[in-house]
């Protein structure tokens, strides 16, 4: 069973080829079955919103309420950046 049925709901990747995904936490923790945290930042520094304008608010937001929980981070609007094939 592909883990992106289980573990991506909100991500416009899961539909893709499973290689594509190979920079995802989620993708190193299940898939590859390596011990991965999921934290902001691993999520942040991959995603297409992060550093722009319009989702400021949110992902600034989102970071803080869940900073300092025991539970992985998640974000509904996380969207992986992806390499351009030529």
């Amino acid at each position: 069973m592909d883990f992106r049925a289980e573990h991506c709901l909100w991500c416009p990747a899961k539909a893709e080829p499973v290689q594509g995904c190979a920079s995802c936490p989620r993708y190193r923790r299940y898939f590859l079955h390596l011990v991965v945290e999921f934290t902001a930042e691993a999520f942040c520094s991959m995603c297409i919103h992060n550093g722009g304008g319009e989702l400021e608010v949110f992902c600034r937001t989102n970071r803080a309420l869940q900073a300092g929980s025991p539970e992985d981070f998640d974000c509904y609007k996380f969207s992986p950046a992806r390499p351009r094939l030529l």
